[in-house]
């Protein structure tokens, strides 16, 4: 398309579409200057492409056998560095950019596509631009420091979209690769096979179980399962459950720790699953219960994200954009219902301690907001508003209300 073409097609969008547009893109391209300025500072993309490298030359991708001159920290899976080869193949000043471009576009393909198949919009104007705004402040951190999390959550929106459309491998396929980024979006898929169990049931552990066994394809064997067992032991070091507040993950453990909660770290662990377990009937529940398809699938995605970050195993700051697109639909839907009581006292609770975290904690660094458990806080008021979600949503309470109504 043609300069002239663009301009035209930009020209046609409302004008909340056109501040989403614009605003994006001034994020953007003040994150692409900065990263082509200077590629090494404020970020982790160089752990990723360094890797990329180390993989075709078979050297060691993990501590402590990591060569020593490049970035430390990569904690991903071997399959996830020969994902992110084509950027590595770059220099990291434009690789970076690249990278943070292609995350950015597929979290904007993901909520178009999620806005089209699943979300019940029920005539809200200009849905996309607010979905796209109202990401942002959740997504910033992700999109300066080249986080994966922009395309785990992508996938995890894929996922929901292709489930409602009954493209039951397409679906599969995307979960696997949210899996290799971050293991724990497997939760989403647990659930989901618990909804769909003769389509996914043995889809999904195959699709898993096939992007973890691809590195064997374009490495030495030997290689392959040695790069997995250090994965593993990495992976088994990495405990931040009695560390200094400032590297602690941000979860309710924080939480518990933070304000003296006898409250061991078996008994925890124990509540984390618990919790898991009660979200997954939660959602089984609703399906019987009759809840339309696009309904059960929004509040499933919604639960699943909230427990990932409040009871979730890797809770970090740059995390929180794993539940930015439900928390922002959490939003609309609110606004839209224009209610006030409890429950959605918690919603907007929410929504000013994250506003502080985002806003005060970035201006400020020295007020250490983040020790004091500010997203812990966010995700738990959240998190309680989805589960308090009535059990028969308001559109059917409103069909039924109508058919009483006129049987009498």
């Amino acid at each position: 398309m043609s300069i002239a073409g663009w301009y035209a097609w930009f020209e046609s969008r409302s004008r909340w579409e056109k501040a989403a547009l614009l605003l994006w893109g001034a994020i953007l391209l003040f994150v692409s200057v900065r990263v082509f300025l200077s590629p090494d500072s404020k970020t982790v993309y160089p752990i990723f492409s360094a890797s990329g490298r180390f993989w075709w030359t078979g050297i060691d991708l993990y501590e402590p056998h990591r060569p020593t001159d490049v970035q430390d920290g990569y904690r991903y899976s071997p399959t996830f560095a020969i994902l992110v080869t084509p950027f590595a193949m770059l220099p990291d000043s434009i690789g970076g950019i690249a990278w943070r471009l292609f995350n950015a576009g597929a979290l904007f393909v993901a909520l178009w596509w999620l806005l089209r198949t699943v979300l019940p919009t029920n005539g809200l104007p200009n849905v996309l631009a607010w979905l796209l705004l109202l990401t942002i402040p959740l997504t910033l951190q992700s999109v300066n420091n080249g986080q994966a999390n922009l395309l785990v959550v992508a996938c995890m929106l894929g996922t929901v979209a292709a489930v409602s459309q009954e493209r039951w491998n397409l679906a599969s396929a995307l979960l696997a690769i949210a899996f290799l980024c971050k293991l724990y979006p497997l939760a989403l898929g647990m659930v989901l096979i618990l909804l769909y169990p003769r389509q996914l049931v043995w889809r999904i552990p195959l699709a898993a179980v096939a992007s973890l066994a691809a590195p064997f394809l374009f490495q030495q064997p030997v290689y392959v399962a040695d790069q997995y067992a250090k994965w593993i032991a990495v992976l088994r070091a990495d405990d931040r459950a009695s560390c200094v507040l400032e590297n602690m993950y941000r979860d309710l453990w924080l939480l518990i720790h933070l304000y003296g909660l006898p409250i061991s770290r078996t008994v925890y662990t124990f509540v984390q699953m618990l919790a898991g377990i009660g979200v997954a009937a939660l959602c089984w529940h609703r399906q019987r219960a009759g809840w339309s398809e696009s309904k059960l699938l929004t509040s499933t995605l919604a639960l699943v994200t909230a427990w990932m970050m409040l009871l979730g195993p890797a809770t970090e700051s740059s995390s929180f954009v794993l539940l930015a697109p439900s928390f922002a639909w959490s939003v609309l839907e609110a606004w839209k219902a224009n209610e006030r009581n409890a429950r959605h006292g918690l919603l907007w609770g929410s929504c000013a301690i994250f506003v502080i975290a985002v806003v005060v904690g970035g201006i400020n660094k020295d007020w250490k907001l983040h020790e004091a458990g500010v997203h812990a806080w966010g995700s738990l008021c959240y998190f309680v508003y989805l589960l308090l979600e009535p059990t028969t949503p308001a559109a059917q309470q409103m069909q039924l209300a109508e058919s009483r109504r006129l049987a009498a």
